[in-house]
């Protein structure tokens, strides 16, 4: 075993948690391929300005001179000349004929009119003040005017066409329902015999079918098949009853 003799230390445990954590360690800085390409080459980038602060002018012996300025191009027109005997030019249609002047003195007219027409009733007014206030006794609610008239306390012309239009609707609901079709048709004997005859044949089949059947069902299908021959047997046969105690059977369309 050795003895380790420290003479001198600075460290203290209190003070190692004080430390910061040490930095991590930087990444390369992303350099595009293009840059180190045109410092590989040396090629000077263009440089460009904003043009003049102050355009300069032109001084006054260099003016705009005729034909120097910008010119607008011509249109070629699709117009081709024609060569050759051309067609007549048409003639100038003929003159229309003035029309006549109706003979009619419209100012005699007139003045028959106005002495023909009768003069303007007088509205009824009323003076109430000194100083010419004047109110109208029609409008005022003194004389009865809407009970004297022909149509006071009878429907209006609207509501009794509405009324009509209901009326004749309910009309062609009524009418319909009367003369409506039965919608029960009875069959007769003839159809009724053959339809039983042919329950009945049908149910000899499938009797035919079921005693045919194997005796032993050991298998899913075998008794699914059974069973359902049994079902059809039923069935059959609940239609045979039905059809034979009935001799009246109506049928609903």
């Amino acid at each position: 075993m050795s003895i380790v003799e420290i003479t001198h230390h600075d460290e203290v445990i209190y003070r190692i948690l004080d430390k910061p954590p040490p930095e991590p360690p930087k990444t390369p800085r992303y350099e595009s391929k293009l840059e180190r390409q045109l410092k590989e080459t040396k090629i000077t980038p263009l440089k460009r300005t904003f043009g003049y602060s102050e355009t300069p002018l032109k001084p006054p012996d260099h003016f705009l001179k005729k034909g120097e300025g910008m010119t607008q191009k011509t249109k070629k027109s699709d117009h081709k000349c024609v060569k050759g005997n051309l067609p007549p030019v048409p003639k100038r249609p003929p003159l229309e004929k003035p029309t006549e002047k109706s003979k009619i003195n419209f100012k005699v007219v007139n003045i028959k009119k106005v002495l023909r027409a009768k003069a303007k009733a007088v509205e009824p007014r009323l003076v109430d003040t000194r100083n010419g206030h004047i109110k109208k006794i029609k409008s005022s609610g003194e004389v009865p005017e809407y009970c004297l008239r022909p149509d006071f306390g009878q429907m209006p012309g609207y509501l009794v066409k509405r009324n009509r239009r209901i009326q004749k609707e309910l009309d062609k609901v009524k009418y319909a329902e009367e003369h409506k079709k039965s919608l029960c048709k009875l069959i007769k004997e003839e159809e009724r015999q053959k339809l039983l005859d042919d329950l009945k044949h049908n149910w000899q089949i499938m009797q035919k079918a079921f005693l045919q059947l194997p005796m032993l069902t050991d298998t899913i299908p075998k008794v699914l098949k059974k069973t359902k021959m049994e079902q059809e047997l039923r069935q059959l046969e609940k239609d045979i009853a039905l059809v034979e105690s009935n001799p009246y059977i109506y049928i609903y369309e």
